[in-house]
């Protein structure tokens, strides 16, 4: 059994991993080319964020998928 801080700690890494930070490189219809963890990635993005090519991006990894939330102002 977890002692409470185990827990609380587990549950922080849990939710730190969700986030990511990606550079923007490029666009692919509505969807926007991230540099992301040595890589790149082509994924959705939320219809409020215009994406730039060199934008620093938040990225939410929600379950199976990426969303790139917009940018740090």
């Amino acid at each position: 059994m977890l002692s409470l801080a185990q827990a609380i700690t587990a549950m922080i890494e849990k939710k730190t991993a969700r986030r990511r930070v990606g550079t923007v490189s490029g666009t692919s219809g509505t969807k926007v080319v991230v540099a992301v963890d040595g890589g790149s990635v082509t994924i959705p993005r939320l219809a409020s964020y215009t994406p730039t090519i060199g934008d620093i991006v938040h990225i939410d990894t929600a379950g199976a998928g990426w969303l790139v939330l917009g940018k740090s102002a």
